[in-house]
Parts: structure tokens; C-alpha cells; sequence
């Protein structure tokens, strides 16, 4: 499997399991709370898909918060949120990969 793929799989897989953790019990603001805490990784999208290497090292740094974030929250609830965990194994896994991503493009001296 191709790694810019496998990347994009992460990266929808953290979408998803953001989104569903914040979702349950679905209300009105807890709707509008998830939107805000995906809509960074929405934007990023777009230019993951297309491989553009600005948004990769974006995506890198916003990660970083995304491993804190995820592991201060698993940590938080002792383990009992296992979407909370998937999201920050992810969010993890996608950081490496990411990384390796803009390692393989850089540019030509």
C-alpha cells in the first residue's frame, strides 16, 4: 500500500473517531463542538490528498497537538474511552508517516 494512502487512512480514521468520541450523546453543541475540533483536520485534506508538501509540514505541526491533545484526554479518562485511544493512534501513526512523506519529497538542493 502506497504510504501517501496510508496516510490518508489515518487521517480519516482520526476524523471519524474525533468526531463519533465527541458526538456521544449527540446534541446540538456537542455537534458543533466536534465540527470545531475536526475542521482543522478538514481543511488538511485536501492538500494530503494532493500530496502538497506545505500542507504536509502544516500537518505535522498540527499533529503534535492532536498527540497531546488525544493523550492527555486517554490518559485522563484511565483508558475508558477506546475511540479517544484509536484517535490518538492515529494521530501518532499519521504524525510518522507524515514526516516521512515530506522527508521523501524534499526538494532538490
Amino acid at each position: 500500500m502506497p504510504l501517501r494512502l496510508v496516510t490518508i487512512l489515518c487521517h480519516v480514521v482520526l476524523i471519524a473517531a474525533i468526531a463519533v468520541s465527541v458526538l456521544s450523546p449527540a446534541t446540538p453543541a456537542r455537534a458543533g463542538l466536534a465540527l470545531l475540533f475536526v475542521a482543522p483536520l478538514l481543511l488538511t485534506l485536501h492538500g494530503l490528498v494532493r500530496g502538497r508538501r506545505p500542507t504536509l509540514q502544516r500537518l505535522a505541526v498540527l499533529l503534535v497537538a492532536y498527540v497531546g491533545g488525544t493523550s492527555v484526554e486517554v490518559v485522563a479518562r484511565a483508558g475508558g474511552a477506546p475511540l479517544l485511544s484509536v484517535a490518538l493512534l492515529a494521530a501518532a501513526l499519521e504524525l510518522g508517516l507524515t514526516l516521512a512523506l515530506i522527508r521523501r519529497r524534499r526538494p532538490p538542493l
